[in-house]
């Protein structure tokens, strides 16, 4: 039988049925919006060249389950919870913007550590709280879910194109830890560590700004 592009692939349950141009569409989406900037890979280009890429892969994988947990609460219908109340909304981007602070802080205290074993190795808890403070993730979920997870799509297929979407979001997020430790191989004088600490400390800071007049 030859291939159809717009055959749908049937998944988990006889109704659940998805169409290969909607996997790509979602597989393009998490990828893109994984390589843009935001505080995750502020963070992540921070971690990578203070930590090396490996060291750093704890704090994609916190990522990662806190993105699922999210669409998952979403599809939920916590997206109907901020509609009905939008202080909630507005109150996660000001506790979100103290903790991206608090990140910063950190960011730019690992510059003024005497060894690597002084430096504080990211966690896997702080980047899956991360997450649910994080204004640029609340955007990309709901959006992601609104656009590819329609209400009259099945439950199965929906849990597929979650999947999708963090699969392909994964190596974006990657590839920010891996250029942070290209860039660590020009850091080996202190002076210089500490200029980029306090450059990726303003930058994490900087990508949420924006997110506070949404």
């Amino acid at each position: 039988m030859p291939f159809n592009p717009h055959q749908p692939i049937a998944i988990w349950w006889e109704n659940d049925e998805v169409p290969i141009e909607l996997l790509v569409a979602v597989a393009t989406f998490g990828f893109v919006t994984a390589i843009t900037p935001g505080p995750n890979n502020s963070y992540l280009l921070a971690s990578g060249a203070n930590h090396r890429a490996r060291k750093s892969l704890v704090f994609v994988n916190g990522i990662m389950l806190g993105l699922g947990s999210m669409l998952t609460a979403i599809g939920l219908g916590l997206g109907a919870v901020f509609l009905a109340v939008p202080m909630i909304y507005e109150i996660l981007k000001y506790v979100g913007f103290g903790y991206i602070l608090y990140l910063a802080y950190k960011v730019i205290k690992s510059g003024y550590k005497s060894g690597p074993d002084e430096v504080e190795v990211p966690r896997f808890f702080n980047a899956f709280l991360l997450q649910f403070v994080n204004p640029k993730a609340w955007i990309v979920c709901t959006s992601f879910m609104a656009t590819y997870a329609p209400v009259d799509l099945g439950v199965g297929a929906v849990a597929i194109c979650i999947a999708i979407f963090l699969i392909t979001t994964y190596p974006g997020a990657v590839a920010w830890a891996v250029m942070g430790q290209g860039i660590s191989k020009v850091l080996t004088n202190p002076a210089r560590l500490r200029l980029f600490n306090w450059t990726a400390g303003i930058l994490l800071v900087a990508t949420m700004v924006p997110a506070l007049f949404i």
